[in-house]
């Protein structure tokens, strides 16, 4: 069999495995898009942050006002979660559509009232110079208005929409690589928690040894100076009682169960941010009971470190769509 052409499709379907599987997302990321032909020009730029829920600002020119229902709804079905600002700068050719009108009422009151000024001033009989003063009315407010007429925002739907979508592409593409970054840092921390929820695996069965010897000790030593007589098998009861009573047995299955739903969360291919917050929680919740049940000061700091990670892992859950 050729080996270059076994190279070629292995790496061909390295291309399509890597399209095919879905990264996190991050909130945050920035997307340019923009169009331009000899008629219309436009401008997009798309900003997300972190925000509890979905949320779009579209800033556009008063112009394209009809067009933004049509914008949102296309921004929303790529974007599930984060606060979306939208700046959108268009500009056209608007020779023909286009005319100027003179408010001639205006451009007369400004006249007189440039006459009351100078006579106000001592100067009623000044002869003013024609086209200086044309200069100025003209420059006055309102004197001269833009009047556009009707302009056709669906024949300039498609431009706008290649925009958009150009803006939208990039802007997912940043959100997928720094959402692909925290998904590794997200497998990177599971892995430790696993290490260290071992370890407490192993410390467990020690810990009721222990309680029984010095248990033992204690009372061998209690029973010596009173001279009195305990029978072991109440030795060993008191000990399978303590035992039954710091069992962390239940909520170490348990956080290895959420452990193992967090890693098939983080490879799903569907907005997980608020799954993964909810189970964040459930982590803390067994290394807490872990904690509080074992009474033993080696565990206690395996749990402390636990919950350093645990932590870590909550800020970034805070990115996640």
């Amino acid at each position: 069999m050729n080996c270059r052409k076994m190279e070629g499709s292995f790496s061909e379907y390295l291309i399509i495995e890597k399209r095919l599987r879905k990264v996190l997302k991050s909130m945050t990321g920035f997307g340019r898009g923009s169009f331009k032909d000899d008629e219309f020009s436009v401008t997009v730029e798309m900003k997300t942050v972190n925000y509890r829920y979905n949320e779009v600002a579209i800033h556009l020119p008063r112009f394209l006002n009809p067009l933004e229902d049509r914008i949102r709804k296309k921004i929303l079905a790529s974007v599930n979660r984060g606060r979306i600002d939208v700046f959108i700068n268009a500009d056209y050719s608007a020779s023909e559509n286009t005319t100027l009108k003179v408010d001639k009422n205006l451009a007369l009151a400004y006249h007189r009232a440039l006459n009351e000024v100078g006579a106000a001033i001592g100067c009623e009989n000044t002869e003013y110079n024609r086209a200086a003063e044309i200069m100025y009315l003209s420059k006055c407010p309102d004197v001269i208005n833009t009047k556009e007429s009707f302009f056709d925002v669906e024949a300039v739907w498609p431009k706008i929409e290649k925009a958009v979508g150009e803006a939208l592409e990039n802007l997912i593409a940043m959100r997928e690589a720094e959402g692909g970054n925290i998904e590794g840092d997200f497998a990177y921390r599971a892995d430790l928690i696993e290490e260290k929820l071992a370890k407490i695996e192993e410390r467990a069965p020690m810990i009721s040894k222990e309680y029984y010897d010095k248990l033992s000790m204690r009372l061998a030593k209690l029973l010596e100076e009173h001279d009195i007589t305990v029978e072991p098998e109440r030795i060993l009861q008191e000990a399978a009682v303590f035992a039954d009573r710091i069992s962390i047995t239940e909520e170490i299955v348990r956080l290895k169960s959420h452990i193992k739903q967090f890693r098939h969360i983080i490879n799903s291919d569907q907005p997980v941010g608020r799954k993964l917050d909810f189970l964040i929680q459930e982590f803390n919740r067994e290394a807490n009971t872990i904690a509080s049940k074992a009474n033993d000061y080696t565990l206690a700091q395996i749990v402390v470190e636990i919950k350093a990670e645990i932590e870590k892992i909550k800020e970034q859950i805070q990115n996640i769509e």
